[in-house]
């Protein structure tokens, strides 16, 4: 009886807990909330406009018309009985706050305490934060939270069934869920850091992850020309029918090593190159799930360089939870309480 009452005890002890910084997590949300609206309010007319015409058939480009699940999210909650650019609004609130929550509970998941949870959850709201830029799109805000279920999948080497869940789902969002193809076909491989070997584990997850490159392309492709009208402008869209959207690699590379160094831009050259070189000089200590992860995030990266634009910023959103889980949680395997002040003595001593 004395055991059932101590039991009863803790778990309301522990449910008072997580209630708690749940709670605090929530208004931590609101706050980032209340700042995103605050740099995007003189442009909202904007970015809703954005959102609707994917909807009509007359997004901004032709590469913008798979992007469904957002704009279609957004509709529903429209549908009782708020406008469009109201319905955004409770869509983006609904993101932030399901983003961070989501966060605090995968990192409880590793066991990571409260207080370093909510430093790790600060950490990532900033960095949220500093790469907004003058559009976020709906399927940015639905990056960060399929692409930190992605990371911490690729980390916990969770199962074939979990990726194929997050790469349908992103597909409906955006042509990002190739690189979610692209992982499984690397998963298929077995990765031995310390003896630099690679070996065929898995002949399954090799056959569906080319099978998902190629459907991912193809629906790709049938659903933008399918649906497409025109432009916003009511004109053609011939330039932008890549996968990729545009091709910007030498212009990114000007700007990356020379043109940002001149400018306020500095920030995304030290952020794109400072790193991936922080990251690929700590790899030799990573375990083969994390050398899969920092796999993914060059290739991200690398993408960003040749279709993307170094310093429309928001890029950086889908590779945000790969720093998290890559520098701010260290080694995986470890059995011991994560601390956020061991892992800062850790990341110091790296570089002595």
């Amino acid at each position: 009886m004395v055991k059932m009452s101590l039991k009863i005890c803790c778990h309301n002890k522990n449910f008072r807990i997580n209630l708690i910084y749940t709670v605090i997590v929530f208004f931590v949300s609101v706050a980032v909330f209340r700042v995103l609206h605050g740099l995007h309010e003189s442009h909202f007319d904007s970015l809703w406009r954005a959102a609707y015409g994917v909807l009509e058939g007359r997004p901004h480009w032709i590469a913008y018309q798979n992007r469904l699940l957002g704009p279609y999210l957004v509709y529903f909650i429209s549908k009782m009985g708020f406008s469009y650019s109201t319905a955004l609004n409770i869509f983006t609130l609904f993101m932030v706050v399901f983003q961070n929550i989501l966060l605090l509970f995968l990192l409880k998941k590793k066991d990571v305490s409260f207080n370093n949870a909510l430093a790790v959850i600060f950490i990532y709201s900033l960095l949220f934060l500093l790469v907004q830029h003058k559009w976020l799109y709906t399927w940015d805000s639905i990056d960060a939270i399929i692409f930190t279920l992605f990371a911490y999948g690729i980390i916990q080497e969770k199962s074939l069934r979990y990726f194929l869940l997050i790469f349908f789902i992103e597909l409906l969002n955006r042509e990002s869920a190739l690189f979610i193809a692209l992982y499984i076909v690397i998963d298929s491989f077995h990765f031995e850091p310390s003896k630099l070997q690679l070996n065929l584990r898995s002949k399954t997850k090799l056959v569906v992850g080319f099978f998902l490159i190629v459907f991912g392309i193809v629906y790709t492709q049938f659903i933008r020309h399918y649906l497409f009208v025109s432009r916003s402008n009511n004109m053609p869209d011939t330039s932008h029918e890549l996968i990729g959207n545009h091709i910007y690699v030498f212009k990114n590379i000007k700007y990356l090593f020379l043109y940002n160094f001149l400018s306020i831009d500095i920030i995304n050259s030290v952020f794109f190159i400072g790193t991936l070189a922080y990251l690929i000089y700590r790899a030799r200590s990573y375990t083969a799930a994390q050398i899969k992860a920092l796999l993914i995030y060059c290739v991200i990266m690398a993408n960003i360089l040749i279709f993307g634009l170094i310093n429309e910023s928001r890029v950086y959103i889908e590779v945000l939870p790969f720093l998290i889980f890559l520098i701010c949680l260290g080694d995986v395997n470890s059995t011991r309480p994560y601390s956020l002040a061991g892992r800062a003595k850790q990341i110091k001593g790296s570089f002595q």
